[in-house]
Parts: structure tokens; sequence; C-alpha cells
């Protein structure tokens, strides 16, 4: 390389840093406007999503209470049966036989029971004219007692026969929904096996679980308290009066259309899972709902003091959120909050960590550090 091409790169260097020096200086003194918000609290609710199994209000497992071989089903399985409605009829031969003897024996106990009436009425003349003696009269009077006592036995044992006749015939106790359990015609029907159930689904329980924590912010919140009788606010009202009315939400997302409320909340919690079983109880007029589906509860929640904040706020910090909150000399620093996402999740509903009238810095958040100056 000769003298004049190394001058020209030395120059062409020097040129070329002293430029790139020149546009960090500018660009330096270029202040980027970042986006801010005056915040202020306000009671602010959001909605809690929990899973929950639904239940008729009333659900009967129904057995046999005589064993023997199915000889009619009357139902369908998923309809809707009445109070008294014959579900199943069980092979009747033996019990009408067993009615037709204990008639038989009751029939041969009352003949029996007025012989010794006669007799006992006979000794009883002929006693008061000292024809037979007073040991006579009492031993026909006792013949009559055991007579009558076998009558009144005889008189169970028919109503135990007919009793044993109409357990053959297998009624509905309840007006619900039915499901079977796979009984079919000549099979037989044992006294440990459950025939059917029957479900009434008039109105239909949400069964949840509340964790402890979550129970005693609830009781906080709404100023419940434990009495003997179950949780009630500080009036002595129902749970159900106090807290917020819930919505439904079905497994294939649509919203039910009856708003139900908390009608029970356990008084023990679980040791091993943390938790108390709860119910919500929705009416069920068009049987839209059945028992043994699943669902979500949608429990709206308030938060008394909190600030709604947009998400292009927040920065998130490993399972932190942080803010930045402007100083009066136009530097940020970064608070770690407490926050809630809001169901829309536009915003953070932020509950602790900042104070009504603070500047918090709304977009380009990502790009701040602590001290850095925005204005």
């Amino acid at each position: 390389m000769n003298n004049s091409n190394y001058v020209v790169v030395v120059v062409a260097m020097v040129s070329f840093f002293l430029l790139a020096s020149c546009g960090a200086k500018k660009d330096d003194s270029q202040l980027v406007k970042y986006e801010t918000k005056v915040v202020k609290s306000d009671t602010l609710t959001y909605n809690v999503f929990i899973p929950a199994a639904l239940h008729g209000v009333q659900e009967v497992e129904v057995y046999p209470q005589v064993q023997g071989i199915i000889r009619k089903v009357n139902f369908t399985d998923g309809v809707k049966v009445s109070r008294g409605q014959t579900l199943f009829v069980i092979d009747q031969t033996e019990a009408k036989l067993q009615v037709q003897n204990a008639r038989a024996n009751l029939a041969a106990a009352r003949a029996q029971m007025e012989t010794t009436r006669l007799q006992y009425e006979s000794n009883k003349k002929l006693a008061s004219k000292k024809i037979v003696s007073q040991y006579v009269m009492s031993t026909s009077l006792n013949a009559y007692h055991v007579a009558q006592a076998a009558v009144e036995q005889a008189e169970a044992q028919l109503s135990i026969a007919r009793t044993n006749l109409s357990y053959c015939t297998v009624t509905s106790p309840i007006t619900g929904m039915i499901k079977e359990n796979g009984f079919k015609i000549g099979e037989i029907a044992d006294l440990s096996q459950m025939l059917c159930s029957v479900s009434d689904n008039s109105q239909i329980q949400a069964w949840f679980s509340y964790t402890e924590s979550q129970l005693l912010e609830l009781m906080e919140q709404y100023g419940l308290k434990a009495t003997a009788d179950g949780l009630k606010d500080v009036e002595g009202r129902p749970i159900g009066e106090k807290l917020p009315r819930l919505k439904l939400q079905l497994k294939n997302g649509q919203t039910y259309k009856y708003e139900g409320m908390v009608t029970e909340i356990g008084g023990i919690v679980d040791r091993q899972t943390g938790t108390v079983i709860c119910k919500a109880t929705f009416p069920n007029p068009d049987d839209e709902l059945r028992s043994g589906l699943s669902a979500t509860l949608v429990f709206p929640t308030k938060i008394k003091k909190a600030f709604r904040i947009p998400r292009t706020a927040a920065v998130r910090l490993q399972n932190q959120l942080m803010f930045y909150r402007v100083k009066k000399d136009g530097t940020v620093e970064g608070v770690i909050c407490d926050a809630i996402p809001s169901n829309s999740g536009n915003n953070y509903y932020v509950e602790n960590g900042l104070r009504d009238g603070d500047e918090v810095v709304i977009t380009g958040a990502h790009k701040l550090s602590n001290g850095m100056k925005i204005r």
C-alpha cells in the first residue's frame, strides 16, 4: 500500500467515528415520549370462574325390596317419571301364594278364636251356678286369650305377605328424570343391586369447592359470620340474600338463561384438600339442565379499592408484575404490585403498591428501567 492510500483510509475512519459520535449525541438528546395515566382507585368487579358438578335437588337410588325375576320394565331411560309410577314388576307367583296361605291361616285362627269364646261364655254361666269349678272357667278364658293372640299373629303374617307382594311392583319414589342401571326382563333383581336412579331436576344444585382463604375473604367482603344455623350476614339473613347472583356457563360455551344463588357453604374444611363444599341452586323449569353434567360457575367478585390500569403498562418479572410510576423529577421507578387480570383481558386490577394520584406509564413500559428520565 502506498502512503497516499493509507492517508485516505485514516481520514475516512476518523470521519466515520466523528459522524457516529455526533449521531449518538443527537439521539441521546431526544427523549422518547411515553404515554402516562394518573390513576384513581375505585370499587371494581370481576368474574371468578369455578368448576362445578350439577346435581338434582333430590336424587334417589331405587333398590328392590324382594328378590326375584324381572317380568316387566315400564320406562325408557332418560324420561321423566312421576311419583308412584310403576317402574319394574318382579315375579309375583311366590308372593301371591304367601298371601293366600296367610289369608287361610287367618281364617282358621278366627274360627278357633270363636270356638274358644263360646266355650268360655258357656263355662262362665255354669261356674256362676256352681256346676263347673272356677278352674275350668279360668282355663277356658286362657284358651280364648291364646286364640285371640293367634288371630293377631295371623293378621300380621297376612300384612307381611301383602307387603311383600306390593314390593314386587317397584314404583318411583319421586317425580324426576330416570336413569336405568341396565336391568332387562328376565334378569334377577337382587337386594344389593340398584335397579335405577331418579333425579328431581326441578331445581339444580351446582356443587363447587372454595379454598379456606377464599372462604375467609368471602366472609370478610360480605360481612358473613358463622352461626349455629350456618353462615349469616350481620342482620341474620341467609347467605343467598347477601351474596351476588351467579351465572352458569355450560360446556357448549353458552350461558344458562336463569341466574342462581349460593344456598349452602360447608361448615367443615377438608384437611386433605383445604377446601369446603358449597352449593348454588338454579331454577330448571325447562329441564334444560340434567344431573351429572359439569359446568362453570360465574361468580361476580368485588374489590373495594383497586386501580384499573391497561395491560400494556405491566412488565412481567417471573411470577410478579411491575408498573412504572413517574416521580416528580421526571424519572421512573418500578413498583411490584398484586394485580388481577380483568375478564376482558385489556386491563389489570391493581390492589396495592400504588396510591391515588400516581402517574403510571401505560405504553412503552418494557423499554424502561429504574431511574430513567422520561421528561
